[in-house]
């Protein structure tokens, strides 16, 4: 078989393609700093890469669901922490009426004190944290509680909503503690601190005070001390929560870490090793230029 000039021109134009097309691919990897650019590249890599990111970014969606929960049980701490110590201002001034008194003076100063307690109390039932009251419950844009009984209505403006959110994989974390399970619980449901109905309690405890009920007034200031467990497991369980937002947090983290270093592991190119290889296949489309371009000049003459 005759190897005619057409033929070896052709052949040496489609290696010089294939030469160029490889030096081509080894500066774009140097570029891009990227061993996949395009999912042809690598169809195996590029759904590995593909799946790599989609867990990466489900991992930031649980991290702000952590930061944002893990301020919100800061300020719920904050408000338990605030009726606690309002209580035991209460339960204090019940105390030092246990025996009774007929002096109508300090019955009446008595009587506003305890008045100005219930109102810090629901104050701070009413506390709001980017405007949302933080024991409304699902329904927690107008405040849960008021000054009269029932006091924490179900339905509206108070409920009883568990909220909820994800905080790992098929992992969630209840965000809120509904209003009505820590200042107006009760025995006809069950509740997970307590059952002492502190605000009814307070009023019964006013009445008591105006009219010298001193049987009233130790009940009170016992059922008092049975609000102050209440509020006090509630705490706990916030405290609870926040130290399985920080196991969480830290599990995510790690994830994170695992998740970005199988990542560069596959997408982040080795440049020493493509230096070597640019290179090579500089020298190698250099001398098949020059190659090429010899073959080129002959003429029939050369063949005589």
């Amino acid at each position: 078989m005759r190897v005619t000039a057409n033929t070896t021109s052709e052949n040496s134009l489609f290696y010089i393609q294939q030469g160029r097309a490889r030096l081509d691919k080894l500066q774009e990897l140097i570029s891009s700093g990227q061993n996949v650019n395009r999912p042809s590249d690598d169809p195996i890599a590029s759904n590995l890469i593909l799946g790599i990111a989609d867990k990466i970014k489900t991992g930031d969606q649980y991290k702000s669901n952590i930061d944002k929960t893990q301020i919100l049980f800061q300020v719920t701490g904050t408000a338990l922490q605030g009726m606690s110590d309002t209580l035991k201002l209460a339960k204090d001034l019940a105390s030092s009426l246990v025996n009774g008194t007929s002096d109508l003076n300090t019955r009446t100063n008595a009587i506003t004190q305890l008045q100005a307690l219930k109102q810090q109390m629901l104050d701070m039932g009413n506390m709001q944290f980017n405007d949302s009251y933080i024991f409304g419950g699902a329904n927690n844009t107008t405040p849960p509680f008021s000054a009269t009984a029932p006091y924490y209505q179900n339905p509206g403006p108070g409920d009883e909503t568990a909220l909820k959110v994800e905080i790992g994989n098929a992992t969630t974390q209840q965000t809120n503690i509904p209003g009505n399970q820590i200042l107006t619980a009760n025995t006809a449901t069950s509740q997970p601190y307590g059952t002492t109905n502190i605000l009814q309690t307070l009023d019964n405890l006013i009445a008591d005070v105006g009219s010298n009920n001193v049987a009233g007034i130790v009940t009170g200031a016992t059922v008092l001390v049975a609000g102050a467990k209440q509020l006090q497991n509630a705490q706990n369980d916030i405290i609870t929560r926040i130290t399985r937002l920080d196991s969480a947090a830290k599990m995510n983290v790690n994830n994170k870490n695992t998740f970005l270093t199988i990542l560069g592991n596959t997408q982040n190119v080795d440049y020493a090793k493509l230096g070597v290889e640019l290179t090579q296949q500089q020298t190698a489309f250099n001398a098949s230029l020059s190659a090429t371009a010899k073959i080129t000049q002959l003429s029939l003459l050369d063949f005589l």
